[in-house]
């Protein structure tokens, strides 16, 4: 059986080779990302922050181990601004969006972004390992810094001004939330059979990453090419 360490540098490394071949990522950069391309992919973006509690409250759900349900707990708790309305993370991700000058979204969402939180929604309620309930979640916790730090270096130079914490919090946030999760990860894979469930869940979670990355590059650069 891997070690806890020896689990992380497994999932760290499928996210590296997920960011390598991930043609958003591969445009996504500061000299091409203009002020109107930011724009769009952070009005498509706040469907996604706005699903990430409801994501962690069904694998909260999904799992009977107390502590798995406690790590978790902290983490909805702090989605949901330690419970104040004000303060959560939706909430400072739109301050964000206030304080740059961009709208609020209000019509339709992307439809992509609708694909997204439905598939990892039904995958949650409807598989029957918890490794792979935490492995999905864990995909999504494992690429949150690499992915963020990458978009945020190309939209901060056009937002200089606005209010940064959404993105300077979960900066830091996320080095937690990765130690947190693998550790209740080990404690479900006791065996080789535990690993495997929870690599299926993180593989699958990865590729509905890859399917809403896909969609969203061809969203933000459909009038750039």
């Amino acid at each position: 059986m891997l070690s806890e360490t020896k689990m992380r540098d497994s999932l760290n490394q499928l996210i590296d080779e997920f960011i390598e071949s991930s043609s958003f990522f591969r445009f996504w950069k500061a000299d091409r990302v203009t002020q109107a391309l930011a724009q769009k992919f952070l009005i498509s973006f706040d469907t996604l922050v706005d699903s990430f509690p409801g994501l962690i409250a069904a694998g909260i759900a999904r799992t009977e181990d107390e502590t798995t349900r406690a790590v978790l707990a902290v983490n909805l708790y702090q989605e949901c601004g330690e419970g104040d309305a004000s303060r959560t993370h939706h909430a400072i991700y739109r301050k964000f969006l206030t304080t740059a000058g961009i709208p609020l979204p209000s019509g339709a969402e992307n439809t992509f972004a609708v694909e997204w939180k439905t598939r990892l929604f039904e995958y949650i309620q409807q598989t029957d390992s918890t490794g792979a309930v935490l492995g999905t979640l864990a995909a999504g916790e494992f690429l949150a810094q690499p992915a963020l730090s990458r978009i945020y270096s190309a939209i901060h130079p056009h937002y200089t001004h606005a209010d940064q914490e959404y993105f300077t919090k979960h900066l830091v946030l996320e080095e937690e939330h990765v130690k947190e999760i693998t550790t209740i990860i080990a404690r479900e894979a006791k065996t080789d059979d535990g690993w495997e469930e929870v690599l299926e869940g993180f593989k699958f979670g990865l590729s509905v990453w890859e399917t809403y990355f896909n969609h969203l590059n061809e969203f933000v650069t459909a009038k750039h090419n």
